[in-house]
């Protein structure tokens, strides 16, 4: 059965305000517009050169995200601002961002899976450390993670209930990071990533899976951690170093 056309007027209006919902979202995620009420529907006119009808269809896009929400009689608010995860370092949220904290959720001991030996280094058949933990952020819930440890790593994280940065776990107990190879994907949330992430299942998720080595390049975790979409914004600068091509020389006119 075909498709009913849309109006090429609604069609304009629709892609209008979607640029616009994708410039006010990057506003608000680079903490461009100040945290709580967003400008008035006329301002907002005015500084994207866009209708009524448009600036609210924008408003309600990022609704739809959970960006902002809006209150009758008072305006809309930002609401769920996002950890802008810049890819430079190893780090977790920033402390300084909101309260951060880790919750433990389950500590136990099992056969490493091939490539968990693999990637920990150990011996096939031997056992290694499983955490599950939620990392916090204010009253949200940001990320989940299984993290997979030597067996004498267990020690050091069961003392890190109360830490603010996941790292911090193991440099308090004396080891020095090195290295870490982290890959990101985009997923969906699973019945069981919704329900610790309060989620609803099939929600954008963004999987963290790392392996974290220490200075000598012993390695100290491999972990998933599963983030939360609606609260993290990548960021990265990419240089442009490639090799320049040779280019033909230009022919001269006689």
């Amino acid at each position: 059965m075909k498709q009913a056309r849309m109006d090429p007027r609604t069609k304009r209006r629709l892609s209008a305000a979607r640029r616009v919902r994708d410039l006010l979202r990057a506003a608000i995620v680079h903490e461009e517009l100040p945290a709580g009420a967003l400008p008035g529907e006329a301002e907002l006119m005015l500084s994207f050169s866009a209708s009524r009808q448009v600036i609210r269809d924008a408003l309600a896009l990022l609704r739809e995200e959970g960006l902002v929400k809006r209150v009758q009689g008072t305006g809309t608010f930002s609401v769920a601002s996002k950890v802008c995860h810049a890819f430079s370092h190893l780090h977790g949220p920033e402390p300084a961002l909101e309260r951060v904290s880790h919750r433990i959720l389950a500590i136990s001991q099992e056969v490493a899976a091939p490539r968990v030996a693999d990637r920990l280094d150990l011996p096939m058949g031997a056992e290694c450390g499983v955490i599950e933990y939620l990392a916090v952020l204010g009253t949200e819930p940001y990320y989940a993670c299984t993290a997979y440890v030597p067996i004498p790593l267990l020690g050091v994280v069961r003392h890190g209930r109360t830490v603010t940065e996941w790292y911090s776990v193991y440099e308090a107990a004396g080891f020095e990071l090195g290295v870490t190879d982290q890959a990101v994907e985009a997923i969906v949330a699973d019945d069981e990533a919704a329900a610790v992430l309060d989620v609803p299942a099939g929600a954008p998720l963004m999987l963290f899976e790392r392996l974290v080595r220490d200075r000598r390049g012993r390695p100290l975790e491999y972990a998933f951690a599963r983030v939360r979409g609606d609260r993290i914004a990548l960021l990265a600068q990419l240089p442009r170093n490639r090799r320049q091509r040779r280019l033909p020389p230009v022919a001269q006119e006689a």
